[in-house]
């Protein structure tokens, strides 16, 4: 395994998310697609539905040399660029999503890094050594967590027992 793969950002088309990251993987290209269970209201019933936590977007694991291969997947739009440099998330932020993916906790997507609030670092359970922000609502303690590769931050809802200010 090569020591230059990274993981890349890429824009999706519209509600295409799940047929790219199977396409890219019959193309042995490591794909991760990031999955959340939310409530759907109809007028007669309510059901749970299974949707990428962060529409639009798809991770790519490869090489530089290998993102103009990537975007040959007809699902995809194009790689998601920070300035003149292709936008990378790092592993630790993977990891977290797939623990947060994994676990029971109530998820919501926030738009943009949140910059309110106390650092916080979870010292318990199994996001314990993750840190973010803390933030108040509804008289709930909810714990957000900046992905800065995509400019978006997921909302965890966390123990006030868990976290502890960091510095």
């Amino acid at each position: 395994m090569s020591a230059n793969l990274k993981w890349y950002v890429f824009y999706v088309r519209s509600r295409a998310e799940k047929k790219a990251v199977s396409l890219l993987s019959e193309s042995g290209f490591e794909a991760y697609l990031p999955l959340m269970t939310v409530e759907r209201v109809w007028s007669d019933r309510i059901k749970k539905v299974i949707v990428p936590m962060f529409n639009g977007y798809l991770f790519v694991r490869c090489d530089y040399y290998d993102i103009t291969n990537v975007l040959q997947c007809k699902h995809l739009v194009a790689a998601l660029k920070t300035g003149s440099d292709y936008s990378v998330v790092r592993e630790k932020e993977i990891d977290l999503l797939k623990s947060v993916e994994a676990g029971e906790y109530s998820v919501s997507v926030e738009p943009g890094i949140l910059n309110i609030g106390d650092n916080v670092e979870i010292v318990s359970g199994l996001l314990k050594g993750y840190t973010g922000y803390c933030v108040e609502g509804s008289g709930a303690n909810y714990f957000v967590v900046a992905i800065e590769g995509i400019n978006q931050s997921i909302k965890i809802k966390i123990g006030k027992g868990m976290v502890r200010r960091s510095a």
